[in-house]
């Protein structure tokens, strides 16, 4: 837990009596590789702290399974329409490497708001992950996966050995074999 604590005082300061009601509503948790945290078809009912391991967001359009992100720890994650309206969700979330997370539930998140450091925590968090969502499409739509590819090796070169390769090309938009060839230059 002390490891959350850090992360969240990344962003915010926490008062001591604020922490002592945030720490005792996380569980902690742990998901098998390749378990599937959160489902297509159904309701995310957990904010998630993830302290270690990987996990993949994913979507299945017509039976291909396109890659969105991937979160390494530690970082929160969660399938943010559905956890916060509470309504079907229509992504993935799969540990792709055994993931210890804290979690909590929705009425808990809620119940966190009243505390002023959470409130402010969830409101910077959430505004990078948005900074992150509309950097990436602009990426998408501007760069090649080539380029793409260069710049996740300079910036994160040890998350890429840790993504299995179909993922990997999924997420970059392009077959297997053309990430082969991209993998050689580099």
């Amino acid at each position: 837990m002390l490891m959350l604590k850090k992360f969240i005082e990344n962003y915010v300061d926490i008062p001591l009596d604020e922490w002592d009601i945030i720490s005792t509503l996380f569980k902690i948790n742990t998901f098998n590789k390749n378990e599937i945290i959160v489902s297509e078809g159904k309701i995310c009912r957990y904010f998630y702290f993830l302290e270690e391991g990987l996990v993949h967001h994913f979507i299945n359009h017509n039976g291909n399974n396109t890659s969105k992100f991937f979160i390494p720890a530690p970082y929160c994650f969660t399938s943010r329409l559905s956890f916060l309206n509470q309504t079907v969700t229509s992504e993935n979330i799969q540990a792709i490497e055994k993931c210890v997370v804290f979690q909590i539930t929705w009425q808990q998140y809620y119940d966190l708001m009243e505390l002023k450091s959470w409130n402010s925590f969830t409101r910077k968090i959430l505004n990078e992950v948005q900074d992150i969502t509309e950097e990436r499409l602009f990426t998408n739509l501007t760069e090649t996966a080539e380029l793409t590819y260069k710049k996740m090796l300079i910036q994160n070169p040890g998350l890429l050995s840790r993504i299995p390769l179909k993922y990997l090309a999924s997420y970059l938009g392009i077959t297997s074999q053309s990430l082969s060839r991209i993998r050689k230059k580099y």
